[in-house]
């Protein structure tokens, strides 16, 4: 039984949960998968106990593999790396601290939260016309003053992120329209502008086009084209492009599939698809090609172990014992008679 080592650079009398894990992957991670992070994570903080995969699927009461696919989902989301031997064995688990460049690295750390602006840059910013201008802006799109973390979301969004404030200005439009007035929600959606390069209205605006494009797509995959989407259909495929971060490929494949299904254009069938190989970690279809592979080998590893014995057939007629007749002697006995 391959022993397993476990690292991080956390101080080892305390478990430490980061606060961005929170935010970025508590809310989209199956259940299963964060319980698995948060026991090797513990596990971390006692290096000489003996631990292996047997040991920890014993304790988690569920199987390996479930483990080493949790383990390889975290491992796409970058928040820890696995180290092999050469046999091919889970060797060492090592978690990337999520202040380090390892897992920011080199652009992304230069960004600063909200709550990293002084108070004398605040001070600074609110001496100039375009902060002021923007407040004023901000507080006309929504109904009422701007609170004190809210006037320094916004100026992060000025100095941190560096947005024009044409771009900040169209931000809040875009967000209020939609119903969102929670500068919460403005700030996820400024992050994620930047880590896409958007730095103009041009281009937020053809990135937003862009989404729409895909609805269209994903309505024509399901045989439903011609229409716009309703509301409700919106919201799920939101859910799928933007919460999730499913690429389009597998939402197409899950929408192929629906179709050779069911015959019907139901996108809450593909959402069921989606949901399970969400939970799986999927990110691309050889994602899904894995999972189908690896589906079936269990359906035939589980057909070999209920493979009933051959039993004999009872109350048929081959049970009763066949006599034999000799036709020439019973001929003559009745020519005779």
């Amino acid at each position: 039984m391959n022993k397993i080592r476990v690292r991080t650079c956390m101080s080892q009398d305390v478990t430490v949960l980061s606060n961005d894990f929170l935010d970025r992957f508590l809310p989209k991670a199956n259940g299963d998968f964060i319980k698995i992070y948060l026991y090797f994570l513990r596990s971390a903080s006692a290096p000489d106990a003996a631990l292996s995969l047997c040991s920890a699927a014993d304790r988690l009461n569920c199987t390996e593999n479930d483990i080493l696919r949790a383990l390889r989902y975290w491992e796409k989301e970058q928040v820890l790396n696995l180290a092999l031997t050469e046999g091919g064995e889970l060797r060492e688990i090592s978690f990337v601290s999520f202040c380090s460049k390892e897992y920011f690295g080199e652009e992304k750390q230069e960004v600063t939260a909200p709550s990293g602006i002084t108070a004398d840059r605040m001070t600074e910013l609110a001496q100039q016309e375009d902060i002021r201008e923007l407040m004023f802006i901000a507080q006309q799109y929504l109904g009422k003053t701007l609170t004190s973390t809210e006037a320094r979301t916004l100026c992060f969004f000025y100095d941190g992120l560096h947005f024009s404030p044409d771009l900040i200005d169209f931000l809040i439009e875009y967000c209020v329209s939609r119903g969102h007035k929670s500068f919460r929600y403005m700030e996820k959606v400024a992050m994620n502008w930047h880590e896409q390069g958007i730095s103009t209205v041009h281009a937020a605006r053809t990135q937003i086009e862009s989404y729409h494009r895909e609805y269209y797509d994903i309505l024509k995959a399901l045989g439903s084209d011609g229409r716009h989407p309703v509301e409700a259909e919106i919201k799920m495929m939101k859910k799928w492009l933007e919460t999730w971060e499913l690429p389009m490929p597998v939402i197409l494949e899950a929408c192929e599939r629906t179709v050779l299904k069911t015959q019907k254009p139901t996108l809450r069938y593909a959402d069921g698809i989606l949901s399970r190989w969400q939970a799986e970690g999927v990110k691309s279809v050889d994602d899904v090609r894995r999972l189908d592979a690896e589906y079936i080998r269990e359906k035939e590893q589980a057909g070999k172990k209920a493979a009933p014995a051959v039993r004999k057939k009872t109350g048929s007629f081959s049970e009763f014992g066949q006599r034999s007749y000799d036709y020439d002697s019973l001929e003559s006995k009745l020519l005779n008679q």
